[in-house]
């Protein structure tokens, strides 16, 4: 008994340390640490306003198509032009592309109080959303540039575990300081996290991932969105990608999961609302709760993903999809409200696990001159996803029953990981290119 105590004492102590050795890496490297901190600045500010514009809209034109079609706008950029945007990311320096989208779209954001008609709203709000078009990608293609070799688990984890804070913290920051010093101060706080994330962006480390051709010029922001060059790298970045996709079956397998993700989760926020106002409407804030057990979930998750790392990652990927699928197709079965919220705890902390694997997996998969065409690809189609779902969720709702659509939900989930199961699980990550010229086909790890 006392040998077993103290091997589960030594078990215990490996696991801490494990975790502790995250927070000394992320002391250790500097260009990480500045990642992870300018990411949280930027992404705190960015949720804050993702509630605020809808309250502003209300405010100052009323309840109408206005407020959806305002918001919805913000995504269209990264659907119609994210391949072009990722262009420039691969070409560019990544750092530079981040720091001068940041600006812009921090003053894009800025502006909106000084608006007086609702068309104005909405132009910015596509300009806000041809700034973010540029900073995600542009800050998913510095991962690999900041982390060293065997320490990607450790440093993606940290890097999603800054988004899920953000995620939590941006909507909690904009509802008290709406109340203590009005709406329009929610923009102006934007504005200044976004220019304070540029300080810690730039003296961030980085180099274009792509050797470029004597005489060759980079292609700049705005040539990349003229429509002539924005058809061509549309086209051509979307046939560059599947092609190296069809090279690799275990990346190809990981965006297919990620994009019907997109899909359930979409439907899924639409389906929480119903669900909390129909199962649970002696409950005031009962869909807050829900949501905040998501959000806490995932931070919990991505802070505990490095310890997965000694396990194989295709299988641990697996599981961890489908039972965050389970959680939801257990959710209309659940009598309590305490057990709804533990449930969605769950499902975040399994969703936000899964996502530093994924990360962690490309990372190994995909070589340096396509980070940023992927990533773009992925998360334009993946907003075109998440609307589809959105509408989705709203069509079943009335259609099946809310308990059965949040199973089809549940569903969505799982099933596309199962059905994908062989290749995730099969096939070992192969060494992943850093180096090297653009070539003429895409090569296949």
């Amino acid at each position: 008994m006392a040998a077993q105590e103290t091997r589960a004492t030594a078990a215990s102590g490996g696991r801490l340390a494990e975790v502790l050795s995250v927070f000394r890496l992320l002391r250790r490297n500097a260009g990480l640490r500045r990642l992870v901190v300018s990411v949280l600045l930027m992404e705190v500010g960015q949720w804050a306003t993702w509630v605020a514009i809808p309250l502003f809209v209300i405010e100052r034109h009323g309840l109408g198509l206005g407020v959806g079609l305002t918001t919805g706008l913000m995504a269209v950029p990264n659907i119609l032009l994210g391949v072009a945007a990722g262009n420039v990311v691969d070409r560019n320096n990544p750092r530079n592309v981040l720091v001068a989208s940041a600006v812009f779209s921090g003053l894009m954001v800025a502006l909106f109080p000084l608006t007086t008609e609702l068309w104005q709203v909405q132009v910015l709000a596509v300009l806000v959303g041809i700034g973010y078009m540029f900073v995600v990608p542009a800050a998913l293609a510095l991962r690999p540039q900041v982390m060293d070799a065997g320490s990607e688990m450790s440093g993606n984890g940290l890097v999603v575990t800054a988004q899920r804070l953000a995620r939590f913290l941006g909507p909690a920051v904009a509802g008290p300081g709406i109340a203590l010093v009005g709406l329009s101060w929610i923009f102006v706080l934007e504005a200044a996290m976004a220019l304070t994330a540029t300080v810690f962006f730039v003296r961030i480390d980085s180099h274009v991932p792509v050797e470029r051709a004597p005489g060759e010029r980079a292609p700049g922001i705005m040539a990349a969105l003229r429509p002539g060059a924005w058809a061509a790298e549309l086209v051509g970045g979307i046939r560059g990608v599947a092609g190296f996709l069809r090279g690799s079956p275990r990346l190809a397998a990981l965006t297919v999961t990620v994009l019907t993700y997109y899909l359930a989760f979409g439907a899924g926020t639409v389906l929480l609302a119903a669900y909390s106002l129909g199962r649970f409407h002696a409950v005031p804030g009962m869909l807050g709760y829900l949501f905040g057990a998501l959000g806490l979930g995932g931070i919990a998750g991505a802070m505990l993903a490095p310890l997965l790392g000694r396990y194989r990652s295709g299988v641990v990927y697996v599981l961890a999809s489908v039972l965050e699928g389970v959680a939801w197709l257990v959710l209309p079965w659940t009598g309590s409200a305490v057990g709804a919220v533990l449930l969605m705890f769950v499902a975040g902390a399994l969703e936000s696990s899964a996502t530093v694997l994924y990360f962690t997996e490309v990372q190994h998969l995909l070589p340096a001159e396509y980070t940023g065409r992927y990533y773009a690809t992925v998360l334009s189609v993946g907003d075109a996803c998440q609307l589809l779902g959105r509408s989705l969720g709203g069509f079943l709702t009335p259609a099946i029953g809310t308990t059965w659509a949040v199973v089809s939900v549940g569903a969505a989930f799982a099933l596309p990981v199962l059905l994908l199961a062989a290749p995730l699980v099969r096939n070992a990550p192969s060494p992943r290119l850093t180096t090297g010229r653009p070539r003429e086909k895409p090569s296949h790890p």
